[in-house]
């Protein structure tokens, strides 16, 4: 993944141009975005952007226990399309954003298949102890705070969502939205025995908390997700499907600045009753006392997983045990 950013004309007016690539999956993106910086409380913000269901989509990426997001995270998010925004800080230590997005999720999706329906989605969160929460407020505490530091946020998104296909074509494109068994609700009979679903509504409700102190770390969200509202062409067993979703990380750097031991879990609540969960743990290395460079090894026991990803640590309905041996270089 590489980044352009800078400014032109005024220094408020700011751009951000990503390169990404992927060849196991023979992907490559060229997207960006732009902002103007009106002041502290308000930047204005159009382009690729996240939809804002869980804090992990706002920024703190690539700082995170490992390389990827826990399955729980993984299963219930939202992700990226064309979007409007207005972000900013309120008050010392209390921060904004606002979204409107085309949809859940552009990857895949190309503008004769998307809808007309928007999604919109916000986020408040609240730092109120040191008014800051390290680099990127992401994971971890390699900068050894003396004080501590926490961070309590919100996030909720609603959107009427449908497959993305054309007219007639039995494989969906829109993929974000995952059950619990890790079917697209779009898939055909991922319902019931001969009705597919044409579309349908996701809400999403998100509460975060972190904490960091001398080399300590705490991490810890819960996420309420319902569909409901479908569209079928038939009748279907359930008017809603409400799924529950927490994941709790903690780290100690047990040589400061240097290295870091770390634990993982997260669980899911769904309406179906399967409640996959999973267990692991790792560990970190900082050759250079600083994030630019970090060895990692993840350890993780996978039941039932319902996320599913071509690049992350999730295949759906994985039962087992995955090992990563990995590094993150940032230039």
């Amino acid at each position: 993944m590489v980044w352009l950013t800078g400014w032109f004309v005024d220094q408020k007016f700011r751009y951000n141009i990503t390169l990404w690539s992927l060849p196991t999956t023979q992907q490559t993106l060229l997207f960006g975005n732009f902002r103007y910086l009106m002041s502290e409380k308000m930047t204005f913000g159009v382009g690729i952007g996240p939809n804002l269901t869980n804090r992990s989509l706002q920024g703190s990426w690539p700082f995170w226990a490992a390389s990827d997001r826990q399955m729980g995270e993984e299963f219930i998010r939202g992700g990226f399309s064309s979007s409007f925004w207005v972000t900013g800080k309120l008050r010392r230590g209390t921060f904004y954003t606002g979204s409107i997005n085309t949809n859940i999720s552009q990857l895949g999706v190309v503008a004769s298949n998307d809808t007309r329906n928007m999604a919109f989605s916000g986020s408040v969160y609240w730092q109120p102890t040191t008014g800051e929460f390290g680099p990127r407020n992401g994971f971890g505490d390699l900068e050894h705070h003396q004080r501590l530091a926490t961070q309590f946020g919100v996030s909720a998104c609603q959107t009427r969502e449908n497959g993305y296909a054309s007219p007639g074509s039995v494989t969906p494109n829109g993929t974000q939205i995952k059950l619990s068994d890790g079917l697209n609700p779009f898939d055909p009979e991922a319902l019931a025995v001969g009705v597919n679903v044409n579309a349908l509504t996701y809400q999403n409700l998100s509460f975060d908390a972190g904490a960091k102190y001398r080399g300590f770390s705490f991490q810890s969200e819960f996420t309420y997700r319902v569909l409901n509202d479908f569209s079928a062409t038939g009748p279907l067993p359930l008017e809603r499907i409400t799924d529950r979703m927490v994941f709790a990380e903690a780290m100690h750097m047990v040589v400061p600045r240097k290295l870091g031991i770390y634990a993982v879990t997260s669980y899911a609540f769904d309406e179906f009753q399967r409640n996959p969960w999973e267990l692991g743990g790792g560990a970190s290395f900082y050759p250079y006392g600083n994030r630019n460079w970090r060895l990692n090894l993840h350890v993780l026991h996978v039941d039932r997983s319902p996320a599913s990803s071509s690049f992350g640590y999730y295949v759906a309905g994985q039962t087992g045990t995955t090992i990563s041996v990995g590094t993150d270089i940032l230039l």
